[in-house]
């Protein structure tokens, strides 16, 4: 029988970077993945990372995240293409600006430094913004990666340090023995492992029912668009007019947003594909945000499907019983928290504790929630949130 000290379910960014920090620890780490590493969220998101936070339980693990983000090229030692130029929040109408102003004396409250920009201000960071634009907030403390190059750094620099990487390869079942996971059954054959870590993203309910545990995740499709490259706009991440994105180095403007549309995913289930009706509402968007950009083509799409928790916070947890068993699921956040959330994973397995706080984002939470959450808020298959 194949054997590991830590298995890791899932070869989406949160999975890679935990186990990469393992490795690094000296553990030995195996990564089973379905299909390809970074191929579904991780590698098809629009590549943000924010120390911007509503709630204070993640605040921490957003600091530490942007704080780590323009080290790991080096760290990794290949590239990320991380650019920190910071992040800004544009107002395209009076009710979006009241929510800003709003949310940044929340943040301030929450120490997160965030300055509100006049119109001035913001059009001499994105010059080609609309002019309807009223104001934004600007987040110094924030920035963007290319998703795919950031799966793949992981994936090399865990290969790098002795980790293993088994893609397609379907996990079939989790081995509990007296309440202790002892081995994961995969397509591959059995692992023996003494903790098994579950980052397993839209799958996550389905891989913990494996170990007897129930997770309050609902999948949704995600949508980016990518228009034909253009001459540099602005080196900021932006999110406005309900759309999240950035500009390549290559000069591709990489935007999703637009309607969340929830779905069902099991176990195999494939990457959702791109959607006509997403993809117009995003370009529209897009063009009412950057009129200069408005008859650029789009150069292509593609769709993927994250996990969002009832109150679109993270889960993590390592388990009493079954002792051994460490579940993540980071609720669409996945991207901009993963050099951070490796980090505490690699403390939950290696010593039972976190350094970097996580108070309020255990699966405990939710012991009220009733069976029917989903239906009650709408988040059933087929159907959209504006």
């Amino acid at each position: 029988m194949d054997s590991a000290d830590v298995v890791i379910i899932g070869g989406g960014v949160t999975g890679l970077s935990s186990a990469y920090w393992l490795t690094k620890a000296g553990r030995d780490v195996i990564v089973v993945e379905k299909g390809i590493v970074g191929w579904e969220a991780s590698g098809r998101n629009g590549g943000i990372s924010s120390r911007r936070a509503d709630e204070l339980p993640v605040v921490p693990l957003a600091r530490e995240a942007c704080r780590l983000w323009p080290t790991m090229d080096e760290e990794l030692g290949y590239p990320t293409e991380w650019v920190g130029a910071g992040g800004l929040s544009p107002a395209m109408s009076e009710e979006r600006r009241a929510y800003l102003v709003e949310a940044r004396a929340r943040w301030q409250k929450l120490s997160i430094p965030a300055r509100w920009l006049d119109p001035r201000e913001v059009r001499e960071l994105v010059p080609s913004i609309s002019e309807r634009v009223l104001g934004g907030v600007f987040v110094e403390s924030a920035g963007h990666a290319n998703p795919q190059r950031t799966a793949q750094a992981f994936a090399w620099a865990i290969k790098d340090r002795g980790g293993r990487i088994y893609q397609q390869t379907a996990v079939t079942g989790i081995q509990v023995v007296n309440e202790r996971v002892t081995a994961v059954a995969t397509t591959r054959g059995p692992i023996a492992a003494e903790t098994v870590v579950s980052c397993a993203g839209p799958q996550t309910a389905h891989i913990g029912r494996m170990a007897g545990v129930e997770t309050p995740v609902a999948p949704a499709r995600v949508e980016i668009i990518a228009t034909v490259p253009v001459p540099p706009l602005f080196d900021v991440y932006l999110s406005g007019q309900g759309l999240y994105g950035r500009q390549t180095r290559r000069g591709n403007l990489i935007f999703g947003g637009g309607p969340h549309e929830w779905t069902d995913v099991e176990a195999t289930g494939e990457p959702g594909k791109p959607n006509t009706p997403l993809i117009r509402n995003i370009a529209r968007r897009l063009a009412e945000l950057l009129p200069a950009v408005a008859d650029q083509p789009v150069l292509r799409s593609w769709a993927g499907v994250v996990e969002q928790t009832p109150d679109y916070l993270p889960i993590i947890e390592r388990f009493d019983a079954p002792q051994g068993f460490v579940l993540v699921t980071a609720s669409a956040h996945g991207f901009g928290l993963c050099p951070a959330t490796g980090q505490v994973i690699r403390d939950l397995v290696i010593k039972g504790t976190s350094s970097i706080p996580i108070e309020g984002l255990a699966l405990g939470r939710f012991a009220a929630l009733g069976t029917s959450w989903r239906e009650a808020r709408q988040w059933m298959a087929g159907a959209y949130n504006t």
